[in-house]
């Protein structure tokens, strides 16, 4: 039981005090309600350091903590090896637990917690072992999945091998959408009522679903990223996954939070998929030479050129929007083709001169 798979449990001290069959009660340390939780671990020893590994709840009845000194060194113990919170169990030695401890843990940001007597210890480490080993199932499941997508969406399989899981999650085969977030994004535990399924393959979970509405609030409560494929029925599935990979990428370096497979036939989508020393030419040959020269001759040539392109490349118009005569509209689009090598009236080198007005 590692840290690592604890911290994909996203358990808190504060969630455990929320888990009805334990009946905690917090009596000091609430500052770390935060800390992770993993395991429980039951000792009577003074310090039980050597036998702790980190994010556990420490389980005691406090037949040694006979007096302030030793309340506040068990306690210290405990905070000094990572230990999330203390379970104090009543009933059998105190009926509560020492002030001393509860003092301790104050000052230490120590969860205290105290345990009824109707509550075993043995019951902690039941739970956290059936915990961590449904946690464990539900991985290899989206790991299993994640694999199949991947075949799906290499054509190495087919998109019928998943109508059994789309319909056992209550999903229809005739509208699915693929919705791809970051794999650590998806939460461990996922409220059973919420139709989808659920596939992670490396670094990338995809989430199939039935409704854009359904996908957007996923993707805003798991993280607020995602790309999302178009609508399809179940043998287009393939399609939808690139899409949605796509979508992801181009999300993430953009900086947006969703992006829809509509959003890729663009060209803002397009030059959205590029990486910046792709796009790096266009500012350094096009829009460097423009913005230069504007500041130092005081001139508007970016300006009238992002107007120009605005408008498609129509002079009229242009001359227009910008209060110019069209001859002088002309000889400011002499000036940037003379600056830049490229003709402003030529449309191939007119898509030249908006990738980099729009990487400016």
């Amino acid at each position: 039981m590692s840290t690592d798979h604890a911290d994909r449990l996203h358990l808190t001290v504060g969630q455990l005090l929320e888990v009805p069959h334990f009946q905690l009660r917090l009596v000091a340390g609430a500052a770390g309600l935060d800390r992770p939780v993993r395991w429980a671990h039951s000792t009577e020893l003074l310090d039980p350091g050597p036998y702790l590994r980190g994010n556990e709840v420490v389980l005691t009845v406090g037949a040694s903590l006979t007096d302030p000194s030793r309340c506040e060194m068990f306690a210290r113990s405990v905070h000094a090896s990572k230990a999330s919170a203390i379970g104090f169990g009543t009933g059998d030695v105190m009926d509560e637990p020492p002030e001393a401890l509860c003092e301790a843990c104050d000052e230490l940001d120590l969860p205290l917690l105290e345990v009824p007597p109707e509550v075993p210890f043995l019951s902690f480490t039941e739970w956290f072992a059936d915990r961590l080993a449904s946690s464990r199932d539900k991985q290899r499941e989206r790991e299993e999945t994640g694999r199949i997508l991947d075949m799906v969406r290499n054509g190495l399989a087919s998109p019928e091998v998943l109508r059994d899981r789309l319909e056992a999650a209550g999903l229809s085969t005739d509208t699915v959408i693929v919705l791809a977030v970051p794999a650590e994004n998806i939460p461990e535990r996922v409220d059973a009522s919420i139709g989808a399924v659920l596939a992670v393959e490396g670094d990338v979970g995809r989430v199939l679903v039935n409704t854009e509405r359904h996908a957007e609030e996923l993707a805003v409560a798991w993280g607020g990223v995602g790309g999302m494929s178009t609508p399809a029925p179940l043998e287009s599935l393939g399609q939808g996954l690139s899409e949605s990979v796509l979508a992801l990428e181009a999300a993430q370096r953009g900086g947006r939070a969703i992006v829809r497979a509509a959003d890729l036939a663009t060209f803002q989508g397009l030059l959205g998929r590029l990486e910046r020393h792709q796009i790096a030419p266009f500012i350094e040959q096009i829009a460097r030479p423009l913005e230069q020269y504007d500041a130092a001759h005081g001139t508007k040539l970016v300006d009238t050129l992002r107007a120009f392109l605005k408008t498609g490349g129509a002079v009229s118009e242009t001359s227009r929007e910008l209060y110019l005569h069209p001859n002088t509209l002309r000889h400011r689009l002499s000036r940037i083709e003379a600056l830049t090598g490229r003709n402003p009236l030529d449309f191939e080198d007119r898509v030249a001169l908006a990738v980099a007005m729009w990487a400016s």
